[in-house]
């Protein structure tokens, strides 16, 4: 890009689901001169990912609970203004239609993430946004009133600036953590940064036999803090995953002990009794049979390894034993020994700290500078949280940037 470097009124770096939908908030605010840089060659190819390519977009159940930060309130009062009733709003008005599953995970009708991007996709170009794709950015700084911002073709400049470049979890769609040495750079910190939403690595050794197996488990896990949960555990050659273990695993640590409990509709005395009497009338079964119908057989015969039950023990020798194996049934430990790490995880855990920016997510250390989305020190649990954030985020700075921009006409 060669001559007059032009003047933006907001520059966006970063083409997700809180850029795009920041972008499109200003132009309805009816400011002019938006630019949105996309490092990759399409817009929103994490959005187009999300849900396991369903698009879950947002979740009935919604509330600053479901989130991990440093600042509820702040939180808090961002989705207050633009939450998941306005999200719902906006989107249908583009042209989508949401429906909830009994989980209240919301999701488009056409199941299709996809489709959520291209909503958003068309409508930009119906408004003329500035859209300038493979646009990596390289650096950004203040000069004057205007931000600069240096990319392989050139410069661009923008009186505001918002940078919603995403974290550092997977980086295949192209964030790679760049967004976190652009806020450096104007003089923020960053706090810790780990994977969240991911697949746990943890002992074997109790799980043997179980790899592909997908269970509807009572999960507890016990870290620094005790946190409970319900859900799909799958089983795999490393650990655990499934929507429980994501649920957990912004918390987990290694060293820290998870608690399977493979029956959680039933109390263990029931359990208990359900057994002893069921060993007393199968009492010439081999002992993986006392279990069966009442949990998955591959889950049974690991439960009774881990009690070194042998499969040639007859069910009446085991009815003595049927408190014991009922607590087993409710309680199989495994240990944390780490996780599948940012290639493989949704969200990142940390970021830009809230403490440095305004409840209007703009710097405190650089006026006109606004945060949104993944980069910030936000994340939340699975099930449509981390995107609501994303666009409840986007819109709050928009919104900022069109009134700091009336005031001054």
């Amino acid at each position: 890009m060669n001559g007059t470097v032009k003047e933006y009124t907001a520059a966006i770096i970063g083409g997700g689901a809180a850029g795009m939908l920041a972008a499109l908030t200003l132009a309805e605010a009816g400011v002019g001169e938006i630019l949105l840089l996309e490092r990759n060659e399409r817009l929103g190819r994490k959005l187009s990912a999300t849900g396991n390519g369903q698009g879950n977009v947002t979740n009935t159940d919604m509330g600053v609970h479901r989130y991990f930060t440093s600042e509820p309130d702040k939180v808090a009062g961002v989705l207050s203004a633009f939450g998941q009733e306005q999200l719902l709003r906006r989107l249908t008005e583009l042209g989508g239609y949401f429906t909830a599953d009994a989980e209240g995970r919301v999701y488009p009708a056409s199941r299709q993430a996809s489709s959520v991007t291209d909503i958003l996709r068309f409508a930009l170009a119906a408004r003329s946004v500035d859209v300038r794709l493979g646009a990596y950015v390289s650096r950004a700084e203040k000069k004057g009133t205007s931000f600069c911002i240096s990319t392989k073709d050139g410069e661009y400049r923008g009186r505001f600036l918002l940078i919603a470049a995403g974290g550092q979890a997977s980086p295949h769609f192209g964030s790679d953590g760049n967004g976190y040495a652009l806020a450096r750079a104007f003089g923020h910190t960053v706090t810790a940064l780990s994977p969240a939403l991911v697949q746990l690595k943890t002992e074997r050794g109790p799980i043997r036999g179980l790899k592909g197996i997908r269970c509807d488990c009572g999960l507890t896990l016990f870290g620094k803090e005790k946190f409970f949960c319900r859900g799909d555990v799958i089983f795999t050659d490393y650990g655990v995953s499934g929507n429980a273990v994501f649920r957990a695993s912004s918390r987990a640590r290694a060293g820290d002990v998870l608690s399977l409990d493979f029956l959680p509709d039933c109390p263990a005395e029931e359990l208990a009794a359900l057994l002893s009497a069921k060993a007393a009338r199968c009492a010439a079964r081999p002992s993986e049979d006392l279990l069966r119908c009442i949990v998955n057989s591959a889950a049974a015969r690991a439960i009774l390894r881990s009690l070194r039950i042998s499969p040639e023990t007859d069910c009446g020798a085991l009815a003595g034993r049927a408190g014991e194996i009922a607590a087993r049934v409710k309680d199989l430990r495994l240990r944390v020994e780490g996780s599948m790490g940012f290639e493989n995880a949704q969200v990142t855990k940390g970021g830009v700290p809230l403490s440095e920016v305004d409840d209007f997510l703009m710097s405190k250390k650089e006026a006109g500078l606004f945060f949104a989305g993944e980069i910030l020190d936000v994340d939340g649990e699975c099930g449509g949280y981390n995107l609501q954030w994303a666009f409840s985020s986007g819109v709050r700075c928009a919104e900022r940037i069109a009134e700091l921009c009336n005031e001054d006409r």
